[in-house]
């Protein structure tokens, strides 16, 4: 071979092997080792293209005027006969580098000691580095350089699994909102850019060397802790304690200072969502190879667990290792838990025995102020996943462009009010948006009042439809609740139509008892506007409504002109997981739908749908309005709702995960038979505990939702006697939570006092 002939020529090297090595396929030049017929090796490298050479020379020398001062090593450029550094190949500019011997970080043990060395040696290589100055260094703009981290964005939608691409989009959206606007605080020097697993040498349990400054750019130090973190944690079974030990050696060679400290969770974070969305594009582009995929998986998975990481723990982790003192918000708690008993109502109540103060979340997690990481099993209202990134941009987008009311033409309402009556079927074909479910539930009573003048409404036993004054005349969970006065005078109540423990064998049954009642009022002259019902009742204990009810009581209503109004506040948007809308399961097309909660991820917007002979009704002359429903950015953030319903596919993974979860507790039934009853559909469960005696185990209820509070896990009872554990999460539940939930909960049962 010619690369043989010229290292013979200009290095007076006898070679007894060439091999070629892996690269990226970013970068043009090629690289050799080089093994002498002494046994001595090399590394030959080859420039072919000019802007590659450029920054090799810089490479060279850094590199050469750094290595005297260092402890271990870094590629050395070793001039050839004529004492140049790089000479002229047949398939370009070459250069020859010192081999370093030693094995990859990522075939060694790494124990807390060599981590601590390599945090060492990563520190002195960050000192010597601060002294030195490039302008072709300063030029560059990398990708791979976390600075530029907002250069991967427009790369998210490459990622075609969820949950990665969506927790790659939360982090980089925490990047561009926490992170960038910090940096121009960091110190900044020339840093090595990619102290990863495959550019650490060891040897002998030491830090031989480091290799690979191609990726060098002028960026804040603390980046390249970041990287070296990064690759660290990859693999780890405790990604975040076992770690601290480079931070520690770091910090004992080159101090950090507390901003940096602070930042270097966010860092690393955004370091893993650079590689994926770099993985991403190459396959997208069929470019991918081994050496560019190698660390996609670890990533996956490590990107995986930090959101499973408090991030307030993570930085007082990495603030106790740099030497700086923690944080704290036990006084704040205390003031905090103050000022609600001072200055707020008794009935404004707190969930657990002791209470839970929240200071962030991520998807189905929340965050508390002590560093643990809650699992929500009950909170159904930040729908798709807390703080949803594709949700928190809407917010901001919007609000940065325009937010104005009804009484003006904008894109957003068009556009969001299609896009849901593609959800409904054919006759459902109007929308008002108001902008919480009970100020739906009092607009649909107006409706229904306007509809045949009636004044009398139909609701079902154990009911809520929320906390309007009409809202609560209408549920019976509130007027026949404690503090309510009970059912006013134009409700007709009706049994709710359950199986469980029910008086009636099946919903056709309950229809048949529904119009007795019906009839008896209506010789009364009684005749209701409507039937308010939820598919689902929540409050009632998570009870379907028996299949069959709704079917058997329609034809009824439609006869007597009784509207039906289906509240889809909890069970709507593709909870149930087999079906968009609760009332889908009972084959019948309501003539109002009640929608909330959900619809704007935890943003106050709510609907009613309802067919236009209806709308039609309601123009009476008096103005329907509201202040904020409808408004350009309520509507935004509706979309991004659905936008992210779609594109992750969450109502099947709520049939998946939940049809999952449901099949573990009738499996831990078998086992515990405290529990009664497993009932409900995708994420929409309730587990109905019962004592030996059949009687309600409240109090068991009561130990389990505090004994899962201690477990970090969030759970809630409901019910009439409070004894029917609600599983509404976030639809982002996956199979990894439903199995951690039914183990804790097993456990939990199995040490029970009073069992």
């Amino acid at each position: 071979m010619t690369v043989i002939k010229e290292l013979k020529e200009y290095y007076n090297i006898d070679v007894s092997e060439l091999r070629e090595l892996p690269g990226d396929v970013d970068y043009q030049n090629i690289k050799y080792e080089v093994i002498a017929k002494d046994g001595e090796k090399f590394i030959l490298k080859i420039f072919p293209g000019k802007d590659e050479l450029e920054l090799a020379k810089e490479e060279t020398r850094i590199c050469n005027t750094i290595a005297p001062m260092l402890s271990f090593r870094v590629p050395v450029t070793i001039p050839s006969k004529n004492n140049r550094f790089f000479f002229k190949s047949s398939a370009g500019e070459a250069k020859l580098l010192r081999y370093i011997d030693g094995e990859f970080i990522m075939n060694v043990e790494q124990t807390p000691g060599l981590l601590y060395r390599l945090g060492e040696k990563a520190g002195e290589l960050t000192c010597s580095l601060t002294g030195i100055n490039s302008n072709t260094i300063k030029s560059r703009r990398l990708f791979w350089d976390i600075q530029n981290a907002g250069f991967s964005y427009n790369k998210i939608d490459l990622i075609s699994e969820n949950p990665t691409r969506s927790q790659v989009h939360y982090f980089l959206d925490r990047f561009r909102e926490f992170v960038e606007p910090e940096l121009h605080l960091l110190r900044h020097s020339i840093i090595h850019g990619d102290l990863n697993d495959h550019n650490i040498l060891v040897k002998n349990g030491r830090v031989e060397g480091f290799i690979d400054f191609g990726d060098s750019t002028f960026s804040p130090v603390v980046c390249e802790l970041a990287v070296a973190c990064a690759y660290m944690m990859m693999n780890k079974s405790f990604p975040l304690e076992e770690v601290l030990p480079l931070v520690r050696g770091y910090c004992n060679t080159f101090p950090l200072e507390r901003k940096e400290a602070e930042l270097l969770p966010e860092l690393i974070a955004a370091r893993l969502c650079i590689s994926l969305c770099n993985s991403a594009e190459k396959k997208h582009s069929g470019r991918e190879s081994n050496y560019v995929l190698i660390s996609e998986k670890p990533a996956k998975a490590l990107i995986d667990k930090l959101i499973t990481l408090n991030p307030e723990k993570m930085r007082d982790s990495f603030l106790g290792a740099a030497g700086f003192e923690k944080g704290s918000r036990e006084r704040k708690r205390e003031w905090i838990f103050s000022v609600r008993q001072a200055n707020t109502g008794s009935s404004l109540r707190l969930n657990y025995e002791i209470p839970v103060y929240m200071t962030g979340a991520a998807f189905q997690y929340m965050y508390d102020e002590k560093g643990n990481t809650l699992l929500d099993t009950c909170n159904n209202i930040p729908h798709v996943g807390h703080c949803h990134p594709v949700v928190s941009e809407a917010i901001s987008g919007q609000l940065r462009l325009l937010n104005t009311n009804t009484r003006y033409l904008y894109d957003t309402m068009a556009e969001y009010i299609e896009k849901l009556l593609g959800y409904f079927p054919r006759g459902l074909d109007r929308v008002f948006m108001v902008n919480s479910g009970s100020a739906a539930t009092d607009l649909a009573a107006r409706m229904a009042n306007a509809w045949r003048g009636r004044e009398h409404m139909a609701v079902l036993e154990h009911g809520y439809h929320g906390n309007t004054l009409t809202a609560i005349s209408l549920s019976s969970y509130k007027f026949d609740g404690k503090g309510g006065r009970g059912k006013p005078g134009n409700i007709i109540k009706l049994p709710l139509p359950k199986l469980f423990r029910g008086r009636l064998a099946s919903g056709e049954e309950y229809a048949e008892e529904a119009r007795d009642i019906l009839e008896e009022e209506k010789e009364k002259g009684n005749i209701p506007a409507a039937l308010f019902a939820e598919p689902v009742s929540g409050c009632g204990g998570q009870v379907p409504v028996a299949p069959g009810y709704f079917k058997s009581l329609h034809p009824y209503l439609k006869e007597n002109d009784i509207l039906t109004v289906i509240d889809e506040v909890q069970t709507g948007f593709g909870r149930p997981g087999g079906y968009f809308w609760g009332f889908e399961k009972h084959g019948i097309v309501p003539d109002i739908v009640i929608l909330g909660k959900p619809m704007g991820n935890g943003f106050p917007v709510a609907a009613v749908v309802t067919t236009g002979e209806v709308a039609g009704a309601f123009d009476t002359g008096m103005e329907f309005f509201s202040s904020f429903g409808g408004s350009t950015l309520s509507c935004r953030v509706a979309g991004a709702v659905l936008e992210v319903l779609d594109k992750e596919n969450l109502q099947e993974n709520a049939r998946k995960a939940g049809g999952f979860l449901k099949e573990e507790f009738m499996k831990l039934q078998k086992i515990h038979p405290v529990i009664a009853d497993v009932r409900g559909e995708g994420l929409f469960l309730g587990v109905e505990l019962e004592d030996e005696e059949a009687k309600p185990a409240t109090k068991l209820a009561s130990y389990l939702v505090n004994g899962l509070r201690m477990e970090n896990i969030l759970a809630a009872s409901d019910g009439p006697y409070d004894n029917v554990l609600k599983i509404k999460p976030p639809m982002c539940f996956s199979v990894d939570n439903s199995v951690h939930f039914a183990g804790v909960i097993d456990r939990l049962l199995s040490v029970y006092p009073g069992g």
